[in-house]
C-alpha cells in the first residue's frame, strides 16, 4: 500500500472505512429466489456506510475527514472526487494497487425499496498508519463500522486519550459479531443500529413481541447497552422513526410523510446529523429530531447522496415543512 498526502489539521469527525462505489439498478420489484428479472441501469455512483455519513455531515457543516483503503482503479479515483465535492478531507486515505475498491450493486422498486449486494474487496480493517493515529488523537469524534477488538480498542484508546468520542452503526452485515462485538461495545460511546442488526448490539433476539410493543422491546435492550457503559443508543425505524437512549432519558421521534424517492443511504444520513446535532450539544430529543428530519429529507432524491440537507434545509423543514406520521410512543423516561 502507498499513502497519499497527509494532514495533521484537527477534524470534528473522522470516519474510518465503509467506502464503496455504487451500481444502481430499477426493477419492476426486488428480485426472488432463483428468477431471471429484466432490470433498468439507473446509474453509478460513490457509496458506502461510513463514507456517506462522511459526505452528509461535511454537508452539514462539520469539518470531516475520511481515512480508508481505495483503490488503484476508476471506481477510487471517482470515490476521492465525490468526497472533494462535499468537503470531505481524503489526506488521509490509503492507496492499495493491488486491490479494486469495493463496490455494491443496489437494486430499486418502484416505491423506493432497495435490496443493497456488497461485494468487499479491500483489506479489512482500514489500515492504521502513524498520521491515521496522529489524527485520531486530536479529532473530537470518530466514526466506523464494528472492526476486530484489537483494531478497534487501539482506535478508541487514541481518540478517548484526546477526549473524542467514538461511534459505531451496527448491520447484520457486521464484520464482527457475538463475544467481539461485545468487546467492540465495551469501547463505544455512541451506538447506532436499525431493526435488523439491533439483535446482534444486545447478543439475542429481542423475542416476540405483540403488535404495537416493539418499542418496548427495544428500549428496554438498549438500556442494558448504557448500563454496561455506552453512552447513547439510537435505534433507527425506517418510516417509523427512531429512538434513543441515554442514562437520563429515553425518547421517539415518529417518522415523517414524505414522498420517497430512494431510501439507499437514509440511515447513513441519519447518523451524520445525529451527530452534527450532538456535537453541537443538543439534547437528544432534539438530535433524534434533527437527524429524523435529514433523513426524510434524504429520500425525496435518487442516491445515498442526491438529497443530502444542509444545516439550514433541516431547520426549515422542522419549522413546519415535515408531517409526522404518528404521535410519539415514549419521551422523556
Amino acid at each position: 500500500m502507498t499513502e497519499e498526502k497527509r494532514s495533521t489539521s484537527d477534524y470534528d469527525l473522522i470516519c474510518l472505512g465503509g467506502l464503496s462505489f455504487d451500481l444502481i439498478l430499477r426493477a419492476p420489484r426486488l428480485p426472488t429466489l432463483d428468477e431471471k428479472l429484466v432490470v433498468q441501469f439507473a446509474g453509478k455512483q460513490a457509496g458506502g456506510l461510513i463514507a456517506n455519513t462522511a459526505c452528509a455531515a461535511a454537508r452539514l457543516g462539520l469539518k470531516v475527514a475520511w481515512a480508508g483503503t481505495r483503490g488503484d482503479d476508476d471506481f477510487g479515483l471517482l470515490a476521492m472526487d465525490a468526497f472533494a465535492q462535499f468537503g470531505v478531507d481524503t489526506n488521509l486515505a490509503t492507496l492499495d494497487p493491488c486491490s479494486p475498491t469495493d463496490f455494491t450493486v443496489i437494486v430499486l422498486d418502484p416505491g423506493g425499496e432497495r435490496t443493497i449486494l456488497v461485494v468487499p474487496t479491500s483489506p479489512s480493517p482500514p489500515a492504521l498508519g502513524p498520521a491515521v493515529m496522529e489524527a485520531l488523537a486530536h479529532t473530537r469524534m470518530v466514526y466506523t463500522l464494528p472492526q476486530p477488538p484489537a483494531w478497534f480498542a487501539s482506535v478508541a484508546n487514541t481518540v478517548h486519550a484526546g477526549t473524542g468520542l467514538v461511534a459505531i452503526d451496527i448491520e447484520t452485515s457486521s464484520p464482527v459479531q457475538g463475544e467481539e462485538l461485545q468487546a467492540v461495545l465495551g469501547c463505544t460511546d455512541i451506538v447506532f443500529s436499525n431493526r435488523g442488526g439491533f439483535p446482534l448490539a444486545i447478543g439475542h433476539s429481542i423475542g416476540d413481541v405483540s403488535p404495537g410493543n416493539e418499542g418496548e422491546a427495544i428500549q428496554s435492550s438498549a438500556r442494558r447497552l448504557v448500563q454496561m457503559g455506552v453512552q447513547i443508543v439510537c435505534v433507527t425505524l425506517g418510516e417509523d422513526g427512531a429512538l434513543g437512549i441515554n442514562s437520563e432519558q429515553t425518547f421517539y421521534t415518529p417518522g415523517y410523510s414524505v414522498p420517497v424517492v430512494d431510501t439507499t443511504g437514509a440511515g447513513d444520513c441519519f447518523h451524520a446529523a445525529f451527530l452534527y446535532a450532538h456535537y453541537n450539544h443538543h439534547s437528544l430529543p432534539q438530535a433524534l429530531q434533527f437527524a429524523n428530519a435529514a433523513a426524510a429529507l434524504s429520500v425525496g432524491h435518487p442516491g445515498a447522496r442526491g438529497g443530502l440537507p444542509t444545516e439550514q434545509a433541516v431547520k426549515e423543514f422542522l419549522a413546519g415543512a415535515g408531517t409526522l406520521r404518528s404521535t410519539p410512543a415514549a419521551s422523556d423516561r
